[in-house]
């Protein structure tokens, strides 16, 4: 009787199954790799959000602060004739920091400062 090959040999199985160990192993750790680039992705937006967020609290604070300092601006009483030099320049400097500041217009400072010195 003759013995004939029935099938693969040990060797050439043992190479089949071990590429595939190999394939599906790097398989995994590409897919790990790249959850984990998906997560740090997600990370970053989400900081990006809060700082976002955060410098849009900011602006709103300052936006009311300007709102008020110009309603104190606009509600200021004119100087009244009396009003000394010294007074008036003062009066005139601060406009003018605030003008500087952006919180008041060139418009808007020329005319508090007409009004200061009653022109």
């Amino acid at each position: 009787m003759r013995r004939g090959r029935r099938g693969p040999s040990l060797l050439a199985t043992a190479v089949v199954v071990g590429g595939t160990t190999a394939v599906v192993s790097g398989s995994m750790q590409k897919k790990g790799a790249q959850q984990q680039a998906a997560a740090q992705q997600d990370a970053a937006q989400q900081q990006q959000m809060a700082d976002l967020q955060a410098q849009q609290a900011q602006l709103a604070a300052q936006q009311d602060a300007l709102a008020q300092q110009q309603a104190a601006v606009q509600a200021a009483p004119a100087a009244p004739a009396g009003n000394s030099l010294d007074d008036q320049l003062v009066q005139i400097q601060k406009l003018s920091v605030m003008k500087d500041q952006g919180l008041l217009t060139e418009e808007e400072f020329a005319a508090k400062k007409k009004q200061i010195l009653g022109l």
